[in-house]
């Protein structure tokens, strides 16, 4: 009888002992899952539909009463550090291409205004730490404004993307995660986007890229 409430405590504590570890694992699977989801990079893809300006002026532009553009001021970069930033864009804007002709798709073009516009972008979110499509003292989605006040249309979007890296390896790692990122990875490869803009800043580890995307030109 002894022997037998023995065997059944036995029996009792490696059930709990193996429930605790089951729950220890799910817990800690739980916890991981959740840092996966919650990354500091990939941001999620920006993606609207401008429509056709009339007149010059959209609905949605902002009309400039005698008021100056706001000046946004560029960081001090060494010239070592600038063309290095120069050659990362332009790296970045090749792998992007390989990629597309490899789905039998035609290269992104880069146009100046939408350069002009991400590299606005980068330094805004640089020099005032944050990583968002939207204002973060208005909540305004900045890039769209920009877009209609230059007078795009159609399909347009924006990926802003923030990493700790050494420049030497942002361009591959930076890669790497789009296209690992379903939604950064269909906004690249989209056959319905034809011109894209690249503009990147940092301090030599932080860095803010960010990549502006239209189906039409101006």
């Amino acid at each position: 009888m002894k022997s037998r409430a023995l065997s059944i405590s036995l029996m009792l504590l490696l059930f709990l002992l193996s429930s605790a570890c089951q729950f220890t694992d799910q817990t800690l699977d739980d916890e991981r899952f959740a840092s996966q989801q919650t990354p500091d990079r990939p941001f999620r893809p920006l993606q609207v539909t401008l429509s056709a300006p009339q007149d010059s002026k959209s609905s949605g532009s902002v009309e400039r009463t005698g008021e100056e553009a706001p000046f946004i001021e560029k960081p001090t970069l060494t010239e070592d550090l600038d063309t290095a930033i120069s050659s990362t864009t332009d790296a970045l804007l090749s792998a992007i291409n390989v990629r597309r002709a490899l789905e039998g798709w035609p290269p992104l073009v880069r146009q100046a205004a939408l350069t002009e516009i991400a590299n606005n972008r980068a330094i805004d979110m640089s020099v005032h730490a944050y990583l968002s499509h939207e204002d973060p003292k208005t909540a305004e989605i900045l890039v769209e404004n920009m877009l209609i006040e230059m007078g795009y249309q159609g399909q347009v979007a924006e990926l802003v993307y923030a990493a700790n890296e050494p420049l030497d390896r942002l361009g591959e790692i930076a890669i790497d995660e789009w296209f690992d990122d379903p939604d950064t990875r269909s906004v690249l490869l989209s056959p319905g986007f034809r011109y894209i803009g690249i503009g990147m800043m940092g301090d030599g580890t932080t860095w803010k890229i960010v990549q502006v995307l239209a189906e039409y030109g101006p």
